[in-house]
């Protein structure tokens, strides 16, 4: 019985190796650039994360103090604007709208300062009662915040 001797080149024969071998390089390489996209978009994600939900909240609480000292009472601008100014955080920026309708007339107060643009700007709205001896009226307060 004579046996056959298997050879080994790559020019005559078994190139199946070969070919499983970069298959399964060529697998590894993807799975490698899903992993770094992947990561990439994770890190990105959780990015500020913390510094705009501190912008969120100061927001929300300048909104409550203005509201609880019946600032948006007098509904002047200036006097609105003066009592910002004193409350707000010297790294914040803050734009203020009042709208509203009176028996009297339609009412808005806006500050000056204007939102920036390619900048994270949180938003809010508050709806306020301003009350006098008569009766109550509605205004809805809508807030722009910043960091400086």
């Amino acid at each position: 019985m004579k046996t056959k001797k298997q050879s080994w080149n790559l020019r005559s024969g078994n190139r199946k190796g070969f070919i499983l071998s970069l298959d399964a390089a060529i697998a590894v390489m993807i799975v490698f650039i899903f992993i770094a996209v992947s990561t990439y978009y994770i890190a990105k994600a959780n990015e500020e994360t913390l510094s705009r939900v501190q912008v969120v909240r100061a927001g929300s609480d300048i909104m409550n103090v203005l509201d609880r000292e019946n600032v948006f009472e007098t509904k002047d601008p200036v006097a609105i604007s003066r009592e910002i100014g004193s409350i707000l955080p010297s790294m914040y920026e803050m734009r203020l709208r009042i709208n509203g309708t009176f028996p009297e007339k339609t009412i808005t107060v806006e500050t000056t300062n204007q939102t920036p643009q390619g900048q994270f700007v949180v938003s809010g709205e508050r709806v306020i009662v301003l009350s006098n001896n008569s009766a109550s009226n509605y205004a809805v307060a809508k807030y722009w915040m910043w960091l400086k």
